[in-house]
């Protein structure tokens, strides 16, 4: 029924979100982290080849292409594996999508966005907007969506990097000048509350492309604001892979 052992450290593999507002840098952060730690894995093959072993599921109408081409940070963005995810967000289809990431030998799965399986057309909110009888009992039908989601995040043999968006909200400030000017900020993740616990590291990014953390089971980067590069990929890595 039950059996205990000794603990051992094993290797994992990574379930980490990027959660900011629109412009604070997410997906470039996501890039450059899957980036540097695809490099680290297999640091004698060529820059094209690295990138072959990034794939990004795109709800964001291709943008995420945008950033091909582009330099963040020192480190050029190269051609990744694009799998364009029109509405509707379902679960069921989120799903589908990480698997077909999967057979096309993709090692690191950036999921841009996480939020419209919440909030988006065919998502969760709006599937409960659309059900009839007590508001309260439907939101227990959907539990399971969640469940199934976190499963299909965490029971991988793949890592999994996730942009959640924030709601934007702006505060008046001091701005250099020491003129007080509006400042555009993020607040909580578009996604269920739950969700967010369930990665093992959640960057948190201002607008300034500052990156806090507000879970970090790695301790390597709590109480450390900096911008992410592909180093932060490159550490995860080597953290990863420890163990048996």
């Amino acid at each position: 029924m039950f059996q205990v052992t000794e603990a051992q450290r094993e290797k994992m593999k990574a379930v980490i979100g990027f959660i900011g507002c629109s412009g604070s840098g997410k997906t470039a952060g996501a890039l450059l982290t899957a980036y540097g730690m695809m490099r680290e894995a297999y640091p004698d093959i060529p820059e094209e080849e690295v990138w072959k072993k990034i794939g990004v599921i795109d709800t964001e109408h291709n943008r995420a292409k945008l950033h091909v081409g582009l330099v963040y940070e020192g480190t050029k963005i190269g051609s990744f594996l694009h799998l364009d995810f029109p509405p509707p967000y379902t679960t069921e289809r989120y799903h589908a999508a990480v698997s077909t990431m999967k057979q096309a030998g993709v090692e690191v799965i950036i999921i841009d966005s996480l939020s419209h399986n919440w909030q988006g057309e065919g998502g969760i909110v709006e599937t409960h907007g659309n059900m009839s009888g007590n508001s309260f009992q439907n939101w227990g039908k959907l539990a399971s969506e969640t469940t199934s989601l976190i499963k299909t995040l965490t029971q991988n043999d793949v890592h999994i990097l996730a942009t959640l968006r924030t709601k934007t909200e702006y505060v008046v400030e001091s701005d250099s000048n020491g003129k007080m000017a509006p400042r555009k900020v993020g607040t909580k993740p578009v996604q269920k509350d739950e969700l967010e616990y369930e990665f093992m590291l959640n960057f948190v990014i201002d607008i300034d492309h500052i990156a806090t953390t507000s879970k970090d089971n790695t301790q390597m980067f709590e109480g450390h604001p900096q911008k992410i590069t592909a180093d932060v990929g490159r550490k995860l890595y080597q953290w990863l892979e420890l163990g048996i």
